[in-house]
C-alpha cells in the first residue's frame, strides 16, 4: 500500500474542501461587492447578513499579493 494514498474513495474528493473554501470566499466578496445578503449560522441560528467590504478587501488583496 502506498504511504501517499488518500483514503478518500474518490479522487475529486481530496480537493472538495479546499474548492468549498475558495468558493464561500468568493461568494462572500460577490455578496460585499453587490449588497446582496448571504445566510450563515451564528450561535446555531440561520442568519442572512451583507459580509463587510472592509474584510472582503483583505481576503482580495492578500490573495493578489498586496499587502493589506
Amino acid at each position: 500500500m502506498k504511504a501517499n494514498k488518500s483514503n478518500k474513495p474518490d479522487s475529486d474528493m481530496e480537493n472538495a474542501t479546499k474548492a468549498l473554501i475558495r468558493a464561500a470566499k468568493r461568494a462572500r466578496v460577490l455578496a460585499a461587492q453587490t449588497g446582496t445578503r448571504i445566510v450563515v449560522v451564528r450561535d446555531g441560528k440561520l442568519v442572512r447578513e451583507v459580509p463587510p467590504l472592509e474584510q472582503t478587501k483583505k481576503t482580495t488583496k492578500r490573495k493578489t499579493g498586496e499587502t493589506p
